[in-house]
């Protein structure tokens, strides 16, 4: 069996990729989704495959490293980041369902998962399985996922809290696209809707992640919101690294009116570049520290305590939120260039905003 593969590899074949990342970022924003290169690029690095086990052919990585992977990307794009990140998560869900299945959906090289996590959609039961219809919101990865997978209320009379909820798994040839993601920031995610209508899904194709997982790799024993707080807070470290280069490029460069100085010889704007690199610098501890603590335990095979679990969520709130803070600062001395949508600097502010209303990480007098 090899080895898990080295952090240091990992980081580097990601370093590789970063220049077609940001050099393709632009018209993957305006197409709405990757371009084909950055796409093969991120499936050849085999990228999207991190909690994927080596049974079903995966590349598992610790998360601190995986997290590591995440922030790298989106400090080249945001939106890209964020794709890595969410197909990256979706390997999650092979820990939990049937190892014949899991070998069928995570095998493929080119295997990737979109869906939902909110319970919008019915299951009833029938001959072999559940009949199901539904549609979901904001499916991050739509245009090349190979398999979907949502949420949905098992039996439900009257959609009250008590229905039993449990996940499906259908191919992505029995799954209904919709155009819906109009946007302003993470425009490349193609975070679309999708549905089903009346498909049949063999009680196989259905998993929980409230069970046991069957396999006991470390992070089968992740929360799915600790992961995801986790995440989320890496790819907007990530993307305000990003915003920081760009706007300190640009203070070299802009010229101070009617004056021969430019804007980076002005102490206040010195002060906030200095600020806003600090930040980084503390938020990156501060996640890497708490990935590490929530990594310990996973390892230990136990469920987290709610302490840890809770405490990891309010940090990546404020995280994020800090994150956006500090952009925002950065966007008031930026003249007309946050405005383009060429703009490396106006990318990142757009795609962090996006990013920070996903109902896990905002704030929480804004829920």
């Amino acid at each position: 069996m090899s080895q898990l593969p080295s952090s240091e590899l990992l980081l580097q074949k990601v370093q590789s990729i970063l220049s077609i990342i940001r050099e393709e970022a632009e018209a993957s924003e305006q197409l709405g989704r990757l371009r084909d290169d950055v796409l093969e690029a991120i499936i050849e690095h085999r990228l999207f495959r991190l909690f994927i086990p080596e049974k079903y052919r995966g590349e598992p990585t610790d998360l601190p490293t995986a997290l590591k992977v995440f922030e790298l990307v989106a400090s080249a794009d945001g939106a890209t980041g964020w794709l890595v990140m969410i197909g990256a998560g979706g390997g999650l869900f092979s820990g939990f369902m049937e190892e014949q299945i899991a070998y069928e959906i995570f095998s493929p090289e080119r295997a990737v998962i979109a869906g939902s996590g909110m319970p919008s959609g019915k299951a009833k039961t029938v001959k072999n399985g559940y009949e199901v219809s539904g549609r979901w919101a904001y499916a991050s990865g739509s245009n090349y996922a190979t398999w979907f997978t949502a949420n949905c209320r098992f039996n439900a009379k009257d959609d009250t809290k008590d229905d039993e909820i449990r996940a499906i798994a259908v191919p992505a040839n029995q799954v209904i696209k919709h155009d819906t993601w109009s946007v302003f920031g993470m425009r490349a995610t193609g975070s679309h809707d999708f549905s089903v209508e009346s498909v049949s899904v063999p009680n196989r194709y259905t998993f929980s992640l409230a069970e046991e997982p069957i396999l006991d790799d470390p992070i089968f024993f992740c929360p799915l919101e600790t992961l995801a707080s986790l995440s989320f807070a890496s790819v907007a470290v990530g993307i305000t690294q990003h915003a920081v280069e760009e706007f300190i490029a640009f203070a070299k460069k802009k010229q101070i009116k009617a004056s021969t100085k430019f804007l980076i010889d002005a102490v206040d704007i010195q002060q906030l570049c200095e600020q806003s690199e600090q930040f980084i610098i503390e938020a990156r501890s501060q996640l890497y520290d708490r990935a590490e603590q929530v990594w310990l335990g996973v390892k230990q095979r136990k469920k987290l305590p709610e302490d840890i679990i809770e405490q990891t969520n309010e940090n990546a709130i404020e995280m994020v939120q800090n994150c956006v803070k500090t952009v925002d600062a950065l966007k008031a001395h930026s003249g007309m260039m946050a405005v383009f949508t060429s703009s490396y600097f106006g990318r990142a502010w757009r795609d962090l905003h996006t990013l920070s209303q996903h109902t896990i990480v905002a704030a929480k007098n804004e829920l």
